[in-house]
């Protein structure tokens, strides 16, 4: 993303937690603006040219979105005001929008991330659900119904609208890729970061308060773990953070070995 994208995220934030209506309302209405805007390559030109003055684009906005509540017309109406690298950007930003809006009504209890991921590994794990959800020739709301269907009562409202949008307007990405932004997404709207550990098998209490740990001091700030057990592994632990492993595995530790004795 360019650097304007970046510095307009990270105003989007407030816009969510600013609005006083039902979040999930406005979740579901700017899912409902993003989708909008990927049949309209022109209006996304529009309401990210910065030539043209500010006013005009949120006039443009509410005009495209009229059919919206007074709350999502609002929040589109300051996003369109900043500044995006590419138009592209401005969807991403009300589809981010919508996930942290979902994310923020979920109640303790539920594990909005741990659904996300865990939807990721069901399709992964299934070639025909795989090909069926990422088909371009299946029509949107035949992908949403899809997925309804699998996840439906396995699920919390909010896990289930972020899946079925994503699937709805996948704009080229893939299933997974589309999952895990979302978790990390919805790990950022609760100031945690997203880790993904893999193990021999499930960490205990001490461990993972140990990788709890070792993640603040070398991020800054606590992290979401989600483990998956792999038995390549073979012990300790390789965590991934974004594009950083940091691989403390016993295998990994054998591997170094080898090398500094062969060097």
């Amino acid at each position: 993303m360019g650097a304007q994208t970046n510095q307009s995220l990270v105003a989007t934030k407030d816009f969510v937690s600013g609005t006083g209506g039902n979040a999930m309302d406005l979740a579901e209405g700017l899912f409902a603006a993003a989708v909008g805007l990927s049949s309209s390559p022109p209006l996304r030109s529009q309401l990210t040219d910065s030539s043209i003055d500010i006013a005009l684009r949120r006039r443009l906005a509410d005009r495209a979105f009229s059919s919206l509540s007074t709350d999502v017309k609002g929040v589109i109406a300051d996003t369109v005001a900043l500044r995006w690298s590419r138009p592209e950007d401005l969807q991403m930003a009300l589809e981010d929008m919508g996930i942290r809006s979902a994310a923020s009504t979920a109640g303790a209890s539920s594990d909005v991330i741990g659904e996300l991921l865990a939807v990721s590994s069901m399709i992964h794990g299934n070639p025909d659900i795989e090909l069926g959800l990422g088909s371009k020739r299946a029509a949107p709301a035949a992908r949403a119904q899809l997925v309804k269907s699998l996840v439906a009562g396995r699920v919390c409202e909010q896990t289930l609208a972020i899946v079925a949008h994503l699937v709805t307007d996948p704009r080229g990405r893939r299933i997974g890729a589309m999952l895990d932004h979302a978790a990390k997404t919805v790990a950022d709207q609760s100031g945690k970061g997203l880790a993904v550990v893999d193990v021999a098998r499930p960490l205990n209490a001490s461990q993972k308060s140990s990788i709890e740990a070792l993640l603040v001091t070398r991020f800054g700030r606590p992290h979401y773990i989600a483990q998956r057990v792999n038995p390549d592994v073979v012990g300790g632990a390789r965590i991934r953070v974004g594009d950083t492993i940091i691989d403390g595995s016993i295998a990994h530790r054998l591997q170094d070995l080898r090398g500094k004795l062969a060097g």
